[in-house]
């Protein structure tokens, strides 16, 4: 199998598969429980928790243990906004390229009545920081926006936003999920209130993630209970949270890498270009991009059909965002872009994992040219 789509999920890292199993043959109990087991519970989850904080640097603030990004993310909004329940009091500014989790949470709360605004990007995905400026100059709540754009691998100014959202008396929340191990990640240095994080798009397991707190930040818990200082009820997943950890440890290591990804994909890009007429998503200056994303739209060519076609040759690649794969949309993004629905559902995501070979870039370009004449409209 050729895997190329990390930015959905990664593989499990030898770092994070030894802790989970070390874990599992300790027998760790329940962290809540008195008893010895249950102490030496509690004492690997909160080793395992100034781990993701010092990896993130976000030493004095706080990591709140989460299912998934997705439910940090619910938590971030609902933690944020619900303090302050009137509605005349709440408004939210966003991106339209944000992660499908998002666009939930800015589905609901429109529904409610509650104003919420997404501001604009150009047609290579970049943000529009004169019109969030604009947004800006109204009284506002809140202000999310992702550190990486997950189908085109844009690195959005983070800083800069954060700054924004300060002088207009907002939180900053920032879906960082994309970021660990692709780009340096200091969010005290970056002025971040609110982050999500997840565990499986760095080697970790799914199913655990985490919500970052600056130190003094209010939030209101999604579900209740006496667990993660009463932020997130609910016995905590220690062996997906020790798999998180260790994944965590080796985001220097991964970081390290991306150069080497960098060269693999710019091999894919140029070999792609060799094959025929093609448009690359996201074509951006270096510096503001991760380095190991490719979306490129391919002319009469549904991206949707082009996937399959690739799976079937053990290929692993998307059509877009993974959460949103299940439909027969086009891409949001592409759409943010300027691109037409035949033009979005055209598109193909490459993302290049830590493990991904020369020799995988070189079977990819082999395979491609025929599969894409299967696979072309009429």
């Amino acid at each position: 199998m050729i895997y190329l789509d990390a930015n959905a999920t990664t593989p499990l890292s030898q770092e994070a598969g030894n802790a989970m199993s070390a874990a599992m043959a300790q027998f760790l109990a329940n962290p809540s429980s008195l008893h010895g087991r249950g102490q030496a519970a509690r004492a690997a989850l909160e080793g395992a928790r100034r781990v993701v904080l010092t990896a993130v640097g976000g030493t004095g603030g706080k990591i709140v243990f989460t299912s998934g990004a997705t439910e940090a993310n619910a938590l971030a909004w609902h933690g944020v906004l619900a303090a302050r329940r009137e509605k005349h009091l709440i408004r939210v500014v966003t991106s339209t390229v944000e992660h499908p989790s998002i666009g939930a949470q800015v589905k609901a709360l429109r529904e409610s009545g509650v104003e919420v605004v997404e501001v604009p990007v150009d047609r290579h995905g970049q943000l529009d920081l004169a019109a969030f400026a604009h947004a800006l100059q109204q009284p506002t709540t809140l202000v999310s926006v992702m550190a990486v754009q997950n189908e085109l691998g844009l690195v959005y100014p983070t800083a800069e936003l954060a700054a924004m959202a300060h002088v207009a008396g907002a939180v900053f929340h920032c879906d960082a999920t994309q970021a660990p191990g692709r780009i340096p990640l200091d969010l005290n240095a970056l002025g971040v209130d609110v982050a999500s994080l997840s565990a499986h798009k760095v080697g970790g397991p799914t199913g655990v993630g985490a919500l970052w707190l600056r130190r003094g930040q209010g939030l209101q818990p999604l579900i209740a209970g006496h667990q993660e200082d009463g932020l997130r009820g609910g016995t905590e997943n220690i062996l997906g949270i020790l798999g998180m950890a260790a994944a965590f440890s080796t985001l220097p290591a991964r970081l390290a890498h991306m150069p080497v990804l960098r060269g693999l994909r710019d091999a894919l890009w140029a070999g792609i270009q060799a094959i025929g007429p093609v448009q690359r998503n996201g074509d951006v200056a270096p510096d503001l991009e991760t380095g190991h994303v490719l979306n490129v739209t391919w002319p009469n060519v549904d991206g949707a059909r082009l996937v399959r076609a690739l799976d079937l040759e053990d290929v692993c690649v998307s059509a877009g965002a993974a959460c949103a794969s299940g439909t027969q949309e086009p891409s949001h993004v592409l759409l943010a872009c300027g691109q037409t629905p035949r033009e979005a559902r055209s598109g193909s995501r490459f993302s290049l994992p830590h493990e991904a070979t020369a020799a995988d870039v070189t079977a990819v370009l082999e395979l491609l040219p025929h599969v894409l004449a299967r696979v072309q409209r009429p």
